[in-house]
């Protein structure tokens, strides 16, 4: 699809390529999180850009802020594929398996995953085996004591035993948020309980029971966001970019909790 100089989707391109959101090469990765307050543009225009199992998706939502959101974040998530995929002036397609799970099917080797959180995208591109993505504002909405005790295994529980108040709560999320990166990461989303990854454990066992281990890495974002990327083995480079008020990159380090 032709880009003319000026719009919304050219003005992305611009701000991906000015902070250094390249092509990937062997056994890279690029992140990128928007700050959509930043970001806004014509939503039907914008739908365009997407496949039709997004449309469908799209249509179900209720209220015309959600779907607007949506059509944003995914918008956002072809521009950065484009970018990181080097095609050009063609978008890629995504597709979803049965349980969800994005595929790239023209680009074998390269893997993707997208989260959403209030005004919030997080877009994740790897030359990996798999890459799961999430990040969560903070504060949380509800108190995570009562999630904690649902999804913590008794080594986590006992590590956020120690945290009071806001630190306690701040914990609990962030421990959350590395759960749904493994999880995503292992294509089965929340179809397979929480509390089945243990990030006591390093690396982290596969839920499944395959014979696969899980790296966890927490991603230090600005504005009390919160996230983690999950990913097999021993993940190649990575590099994280925000794209929101004082864009640039931005880094990661191991996840302990």
């Amino acid at each position: 699809m032709e880009v003319t100089e000026g719009s919304f989707a050219w003005r992305i391109d611009r701000a991906l390529e000015r902070v250094g959101v390249r092509a990937l090469g062997e056994r890279q990765a690029c992140v990128v999180v928007f700050d959509t307050a930043e970001w806004s543009g014509d939503g039907d225009r914008l739908a365009s850009f997407l496949d039709a199992w997004e449309l469908t998706r799209a249509a179900r939502f209720r209220f015309e802020g959600d779907r607007g959101r949506y059509v944003l974040a995914h918008m956002l998530w072809r521009r950065v594929l484009r970018m990181c995929l080097g095609k050009g002036g063609e978008l890629p397609r995504v597709l979803p398996d049965a349980l969800g799970q994005p595929l790239l099917p023209d680009h074998p080797g390269h893997v993707t995953s997208l989260s959403r959180s209030g005004p919030f995208v997080a877009v994740a591109v790897a030359r990996w085996a798999a890459v799961g993505i999430d990040i969560e504002c903070f504060p949380p909405l509800h108190a995570m004591d009562d999630v904690l005790e649902v999804v913590g295994t008794p080594a986590e529980r006992e590590a956020l035993a120690r945290p009071v108040a806001e630190a306690r709560q701040r914990a609990a999320l962030g421990l959350w948020t590395a759960k749904e990166a493994v999880l995503k990461a292992c294509g089965v989303g929340l179809q397979i309980d929480p509390a089945k990854v243990d990030t006591s454990l390093h690396p982290i066992p596969d839920p499944c029971g395959r014979p696969l281990a899980w790296r966890l890495l927490q991603l230090k974002l600005p504005g009390g966001l919160m996230g983690a990327l999950a990913a097999p083995g021993e993940p190649g480079p990575l590099s994280v970019f925000w794209l929101g008020a004082g864009e640039g990159p931005i880094g990661s380090a191991d996840w302990t909790l």
